[in-house]
């Protein structure tokens, strides 16, 4: 009972803070509004109508691309400033370290010994990612799983694409470049995904585990967004005094920066709207 009573005195304004946070994210509505902008001017008033009013100074791509990152920034200090040293190791891992696993190319060409360096790179970040999880309470840890989960999922089926649809390069060379971590996507899916030679084949092997079938590039990026953004939001339900609220909070922030970040590139490049659209989602 006493743990109990200490979770809602820790995590409650916080909790409470994170679902008031959670409706100020940008909804449909404004992505519309913002498609049909003739410029950065348009943008920048949309945004000085939302949370991130305080954090843009002027029109200019750089201060709407920093205001927006300045945002975030500011909400994980805060976030993490409540949170003991054990439970903010998960945080710093995902969404600090991670991106050296986002930003992975493919070996330069003859460059032997590549791709084993880039698995060991990978196991020893899914090893701190499983001891950073051990130290959570058993419903933190189920649903932390299944949101790292999912992300390493469309991690995993992107870098299959990339290499496979794009470099074609063969499944056994493709398999050294896959984290070894997932929800719904094991290496034998992966692997059987990596045999396949279009999206369509791609689909037809994956589209049961991640919820969407698809046929081209784009509704390839939708379907992905759409899974991984499902486990962020079962977490909302059922107990609310919990940590994993705060992650899914910092993860759909952190995905609304990027979709801000690629209307105002996209303005700045005068990149006919649907294009623009096409940059959306990404996760």
């Amino acid at each position: 009972m006493g743990m109990l009573l200490l979770k809602p005195a820790r995590f409650g304004y916080i909790n409470a803070k994170c679902r008031t946070l959670k409706a100020d994210l940008l909804d449909d509505a404004f992505y519309e509004k913002a498609l049909q902008s003739e410029g950065l001017g348009d943008i920048f008033t949309l945004l000085k109508s939302t949370a991130y009013a305080s954090y843009i100074k002027d029109a200019e791509k750089e201060s709407i691309e920093s205001g927006v990152q300045a945002s975030f920034e500011n909400l994980y200090t805060k976030s993490l400033s409540v949170l003991k040293k054990e439970e903010s190791a998960i945080f710093e891992l995902f969404f600090r370290e991670r991106k050296r696993l986002a930003a992975k190319q493919l070996p330069p060409a003859g460059a032997s010994g590549e791709s084993l360096q880039f698995q060991k790179g990978d196991l020893e970040y899914i090893g701190k990612l499983k001891k950073a999880l051990t130290a959570m309470e058993r419903e933190q840890k189920r649903d932390l799983s299944k949101i790292l989960g999912s992300y390493f999922d469309i991690l995993n089926l992107y870098t299959v694409v990339r290499l496979r649809i794009l470099y074609r390069l063969e499944p056994e060379e493709i398999v050294p470049f896959l984290v070894p971590y997932g929800l719904e996507l094991d290496m034998k899916v992966l692997a059987a995904a990596a045999g396949m030679t279009t999206l369509s084949e791609i689909s037809d092997t994956v589209h049961e585990k991640i919820g969407s079938a698809f046929s081209g590039y784009h509704e390839f990026r939708h379907a992905l967004a759409e899974y991984h953004l499902r486990m962020l939001r079962r977490v909302w339900y059922g107990y609310p005094f919990k940590l994993s609220v705060i992650f899914s909070l910092l993860r759909m922030k952190e995905i609304e920066v990027k979709n801000i970040r690629s209307l105002a590139e996209g303005l700045f490049y005068r990149l006919p709207r649907e294009e623009i659209a096409k940059m959306l989602v990404g996760v």
